[in-house]
């Protein structure tokens, strides 16, 4: 064997044993963890409310605030991941062990001298809830060859040997306890959208289910348009955080100012406000700003804020409940209908037609849709004239007019509590006194005549 080999392996020798001398002869036997235990101690978790990181590096500070939900209060307030931060106060107040105490083990052998990072957290007894209890755990270095951490509680020279998952919970970065979320809570719980571009501004409401439109105009929303938008927002996921103690840098990113401002309330009446901003470098995601935070999402949603109000309004003239109708009436330039429904029957002008029949005339009044919107000057010029037809739908606790004009190749249409006209196809009268004649003229198969049996011939005497 040349010199060389020799000395290399003399040289994993004296490793060797230097990790015995130093670590595995202080390590725990299998019989001592099992005497120890499986924790060093077990505290209220759930009533941890503060938990400060201490690096060489950086400092942060996470806390609950008065309903319970953690946030980043150091370096920079900023809403916290609910389970990062949850997890590592249970890490801290159910602290594992994975060995006993290393008797004779000197700190500054472990990293202990000084820490490489320190936690500490506070909480309260159920019994004393107005006294907070403070305890401040030190740890060192991974043990080489091992999943397991050597730490000890500040003020003490005892060396503790934890997972060393927990050592790698707190050394991560404050980023990884801020949460991803852009907005919170969930699509159903969205009452308004408030989106402010420049010097439009759309708003978009739900008031008992339904969604109305409260700028720029007031008229009914696209439900399934404006649904959309609100999942998409609450869905919208942090990609990157980016550091905003420059502000000067907000110009830049298309923030200062925004060129969108979102704002979410919820039911409870609660708003959160977002500003986005420039188009980021890598071309898949815009700058992005929450509270004082800066970060970057994908750009995506930029599309559907930048739609026209028209895009989210509502394009079937009447959306009524199909189940509360209780009437439809039409009126064609001196020819009238008129339905009425009791219960699942419906007859016209006091004769009875199918149901089936009945219903599609109301299938077509309700697919009646828009081809484009015309503001309240154009229907304002309609209102002095005859209109070539008339529909209503009677029901509690009230019903919908709908007025159709015949303007040279198109209709145009007015509808009772909604703004401004609206441009149909111009076979639309045509289309609907047809189907109002079809269910009037309708008869329901007549019920057939119940069987007589015949008589028994009389008995013989």
């Amino acid at each position: 064997m040349n010199p060389r080999k020799i000395l290399i392996l003399t040289g994993v020798v004296l490793a060797l044993f230097a990790f015995i001398i130093l670590f595995e002869r202080r390590m725990p036997t299998t019989e001592e963890r099992q005497r120890k235990g499986p924790l060093h101690w077990t505290l209220p978790s759930d009533r941890v409310d503060s938990i400060r990181i201490e690096r060489q590096d950086a400092t942060f500070e996470l806390k609950k605030n008065d309903a319970g939900a953690w946030r980043v209060v150091k370096p920079e307030a900023y809403p916290a991941d609910a389970f990062a931060a949850g997890d590592l106060a249970k890490e801290l107040a159910d602290l594992k062990r994975a060995g006993g105490d290393a008797a004779g083990a000197k700190p500054e052998d472990y990293g202990l001298k000084p820490p490489s990072v320190k936690a500490t957290f506070t909480w309260t007894e159920e019994s004393q809830p107005s006294k907070k209890k403070t305890r401040t755990v030190e740890f060192g270095i991974d043990i080489p060859g091992t999943d397991i951490a050597a730490a000890q509680l500040s003020g003490s020279d005892k060396v503790l040997f934890v997972p060393s998952s927990v050592l790698a919970s707190v050394k991560r970065g404050v980023n990884d306890f801020k949460s991803r979320e852009v907005f919170s809570g969930s699509a159903a719980d969205v009452a308004t959208l408030d989106i402010e571009r420049g010097r439009g501004h759309l708003v978009l409401a739900r008031k008992a289910g339904t969604w109305w439109l409260q700028q720029p105009v007031t008229d009914l929303a696209d439900g399934s348009g404006a649904t959309r938008l609100a999942e998409e927002l609450v869905a919208l996921r942090a990609i990157d955080f980016v550091g905003s103690s420059d502000k000067e840098n907000l110009a830049t990113q298309g923030l200062a100012p925004p060129l969108f401002r979102v704002s979410i309330v919820d039911a409870k009446g609660a708003r959160s406000s977002v500003d986005l901003g420039a188009t980021r470098s890598d071309g898949n995601s815009v700058y992005a700003r929450r509270e004082s935070q800066v970060l970057t999402v994908g750009n995506a949603i930029v599309e559907e804020l930048s739609k026209e109000a028209s895009a989210y309004r509502e394009a079937r003239l009447v959306t009524p409940d199909r189940g509360a109708v209780a009437g439809i009436e039409g009126d064609f330039g001196g020819e009238k209908f008129v339905f009425s429904r009791a219960g699942a029957n419906w007859s016209a002008d006091g004769k009875p037609v199918t149901s089936a029949a009945a219903e599609e005339l109301l299938t077509t009044i309700l697919d009646l849709k828009s081809k484009s919107f015309l503001e309240e000057p154009d229907a304002a010029k309609l209102k002095p004239q005859a209109p070539t037809a008339t529909v209503r739908l009677t029901m509690a606790p009230e019903g919908w007019d709908v007025k159709l004009y015949a303007v040279r190749a198109d209709v145009q249409a007015t509808v009772g509590r909604r703004p401004g006209a609206f441009v149909l196809a111009g076979d639309t009268v045509t289309r609907l006194q047809a189907a109002f004649k079809k269910a009037a003229t309708s008869q329901p198969t007549p019920a057939p005549a119940p069987t007589v049996a015949p008589a028994a011939p009389p008995k013989k005497k």
